[in-house]
């Protein structure tokens, strides 16, 4: 009975791990998609700068597995573009090209957007800006 609870322990850890780390390349194709795109130097300059990278979309210290996922205004609005299930099969699969497909797709759709105080994210980051706000 113990080696049943153990066995399902560790089960649960690993999922609960693997789901912690379910997107840790969405930086690289944030930085890799744009890197060549002269409107974006300042913001990729201002992302590579950042201790984590992930703050473009959450909050800084926020529990990434909780409701919400931890997601500033800018990150709401991507991952209700977002179709992580593609992202994740072309990512896993090594399918670069569609992986950035569905990545970039979500994100052009998501910079159109307007935050609270009516700042269009595209505008933002084209001024080197993080989209959104992450207090």
């Amino acid at each position: 009975m113990n080696l049943k609870v153990a066995l399902a322990a560790a089960v649960m850890t690993a999922c609960g791990a693997a789901q912690a780390l379910a997107f840790p390349s969405m930086p690289k194709y944030l930085v890799d998609g744009y890197k060549n795109d002269k409107d974006y130097k300042p913001f990729i300059e201002t992302v590579e700068g950042l201790k984590t990278k992930c703050d473009v979309c959450h909050k800084p210290g926020a529990e990434k597995k909780a409701k919400g996922h931890g997601l500033n205004d800018f990150g709401k609005v991507y991952h209700d573009r977002f179709k992580p299930k593609d992202f994740k099969a072309a990512d896993m699969e090594k399918k670069t090209d569609d992986a950035m497909k569905v990545f970039k797709d979500a994100w052009e759709k998501s910079i159109t957007e307007k935050n609270a105080e009516g700042k269009v994210y595209g505008d933002l980051i084209k001024a080197g800006k993080l989209p959104g706000k992450n207090d």
